[in-house]
């Protein structure tokens, strides 16, 4: 271990995030006066302090760093930024202190929980700063943090891999800072995009700001209580369907579709499943709520459809209807969709679905192996053969999350907890869609539970959003044995 490496690197994380608050601390400053100093303090001190640590752990030369390092920088860098984060809802008075860290965990992760039943209620300069949490840990601290500061040379390459699990990774540029900055450039250009076309639709510009941020980065916090549905518009809706579908695909294929490489970009086996798999679950619960009488109309069926599939499989849990209500076939689909979750290299959650691909080929390989036992096949991915390391892999992470999930069940069921919603809870965190089946989801849930239960949850959340073993390993006695 290496603390002044590990103490240089969190403290300009830390004055990072500082530097990001005082966006809602001018806006508050203009808007609205009295929650001027509930963003003040917080952001003087992240900024102070956190310079001040990185100043005085500064080395001329840059220092080594090893890889526990790199796991300790970025799990303590997310409980950190997550503390900051939670300063202004406590500070305003609007959140206890467990209820604000939850928040703050569940903004940064991108997971959507909440305890804010009333959004309209809440002082806007809180309800951008929320959803400016969700942008920020959209594209990662740790990524932002590697992208604006080449002056932090060491490990930027762990930095990267530790902060963007894709089992599948391949560099977009020679230099590691250089792959940060095109990833960076995307999102923002998704971002500027979005709050454009958003307008456009009709949305009032504040409103048009902050679901531009929360669905770029399939976060899901909304200034309204009734989510999308509260602006009961087409035009509003499409522009959010495209925005969370294209936040779900690969970033690294836009870098291929700028340099005109196109057709590579499109033939992407993962990008065709994750659109296979939207088309066919909007297909078919539309059919589902049509035949099952839910929905008289077929346009409304699909709308509604389309909205919810491209909203769950992105993990971003927008709403446009109550999609609990609807009939088992669609709401079942509908948990799937959140299970398979969005493309590597994204911003959503679930398992991902190069994943799924890899488990659905190593099925179909092992039925053939188990007909014809001497034949040699290999395990592809549209022109790569995957290597039997990757497999294994994939292999291995699929039952570590399922572990995961029965133990996590289980704790929270142990907090007298219903069993189906202690599920529901840890499915919904594991998977950072804040959602699921039930009363998961409504933020009087998240707020009725006892104070152990959500701090609980919100380790699942850094557990999906840092994909299980980075934040895994700290808890093994060989990460913390010298040698």
């Amino acid at each position: 271990m290496h603390p002044r490496v590990i103490a240089n690197a969190l403290g300009l994380v830390v004055a990072a995030v500082g530097g990001v608050m005082m966006v809602p601390a001018v806006f508050s400053l203009v808007t609205e006066r009295d929650m001027v100093f509930a963003f003040l303090f917080p952001t003087l001190a992240a900024v102070a302090g956190g310079g001040a640590v990185f100043f005085l752990t500064r080395r001329e030369e840059r220092g080594y760093i090893s890889i526990r390092d790199v796991f300790l920088i970025v799990f303590s860098g997310w409980i950190l930024v997550t503390l900051v984060g939670a300063a202004p809802f406590v500070i305003s008075g609007t959140l206890g202190p467990v209820n604000a860290f939850f928040d703050s965990m569940a903004g940064f992760t991108t997971t959507g929980a909440s305890t804010i039943e009333v959004p309209e209620e809440v002082a806007p300069s809180l309800l951008l700063w929320r959803s400016m949490t969700q942008w920020a840990g959209g594209i990662g601290i740790i990524v932002l943090f590697v992208a604006i500061a080449p002056l932090v040379g060491f490990g930027a390459t762990q930095l990267y891999a530790a902060e963007m699990p894709n089992p599948t990774q391949e560099r977009l540029t020679p230099r590691i800072q250089d792959t940060a900055k095109v990833l960076t450039t995307i999102y923002f250009g998704l971002t500027i995009g979005g709050i454009f076309m958003l307008l456009v639709s009709g949305m009032a510009p504040f409103d048009a700001v902050n679901h531009a941020l929360t669905t770029v980065s399939t976060g899901g916090y909304s200034t309204r209580s009734d989510s999308i549905a509260a602006f009961d518009s087409w035009a509003v809706e499409v522009v959010i369907i495209v925005g969370m579908i294209l936040s779900g695909a690969n970033f690294g294929l836009y870098f291929l579709a700028v340099q005109g490489r196109l057709g590579r970009a499109f033939r992407s086996p993962e990008l065709l499943a994750y659109l296979g798999i939207i088309a066919t679950a909007t297909v078919v619960i539309t059919t589902s709520l049509y035949l099952s009488g839910y929905r008289g109309s077929l346009s409304t069926a699909f709308r509604e459809a389309s909205f919810q599939s491209a909203s769950l499989s992105t993990g971003t849990a927008f709403q446009t209807a109550d999609w609990n209500a609807w009939d088992p076939l669609s709401t079942g689909l509908l948990m799937l969709l959140m299970l398979i979750g969005g493309c590597a290299g994204s911003t959503s959650g679930g398992i991902k679905v190069v994943r799924a691909v890899v488990l659905v080929k190593n099925a179909a390989q092992d039925s053939v192996r188990l007909l014809h036992p001497r034949a040699v096949t290999t395990l592809r991915l549209g022109d790569r053969t995957i290597p039997e390391r990757l497999r294994q892999t994939v292999l291995g992470f699929v039952f570590i999350y399922v572990t995961t999930l029965v133990i996590g069940t289980l704790i929270i069921a142990a907090h007298q907890v219903p069993l189906g919603s202690a599920f529901g809870s840890v499915f919904a965190c594991l998977n950072i869609t804040g959602t699921a089946l039930g009363p998961v989801g409504d933020p009087t849930f998240y707020d009725g539970l006892p104070s152990t239960a959500k701090l609980s949850l919100t380790f699942f959340m850094l557990l999906g959003r840092l994909e299980l073993l980075s934040v895994l390993i700290l808890l093994t006695p060989a990460f913390w044995r010298r040698g």
